[in-house]
């Protein structure tokens, strides 16, 4: 997994923040897609390129923030002491929650001109991928063996 992530954030190190494209939440929806085969963005994805327009498609979904995104497709939020490589984060950047990725000790983020690394004590809520994964696996088992 360490090997993916620090492919992921390589590609995305000097990709500047962009709407609809390349965001904070898009940039964790990326991650997820790119670790687990799930898109949590799909059903916004390339439909803003504005701010209130991202809020205008979080409104039509019954969301209202990146927090209600991740709240409504992650699992339970885990103590950020727990936290390990490739977990989402959602950290306070300039008096807002944003997406995040755990990195070592810091958290990766989109800024204007590429990823910033912000300082592990921003972070205010921790969503374990590897839990993500498991339950999403476990879940297709389980479908599966109804299959039979």
């Amino acid at each position: 997994m360490n090997a993916k992530l620090n492919a992921f954030l390589a590609e995305r190190e000097n990709m500047p923040f962009e709407w609809g494209e390349h965001d904070c939440c898009l940039f964790v929806c990326d991650w997820v897609l790119c670790a687990s085969g799930k898109d949590l963005g799909s059903s916004f994805r390339g439909k803003y390129r504005t701010k209130k327009g991202a809020f205008k498609q979080l409104f039509k979904h019954g969301l209202n923030d990146v927090e209600s995104i991740f709240k409504a497709s992650l699992n339970t939020p885990i103590n950020p002491l727990y936290a390990k490589r490739g977990d989402i984060a959602l950290v306070e950047h300039h008096d807002e929650l944003v997406g995040g990725i755990i990195y070592i000790n810091q958290v990766m983020c989109v800024g204007e001109t590429g990823l910033v690394t912000l300082p592990f004590e921003t972070v205010e809520c921790v969503y374990s991928l590897s839990a993500f994964i498991k339950a999403k696996q476990h879940k297709a088992q389980w479908v599966s063996k109804a299959d039979e």
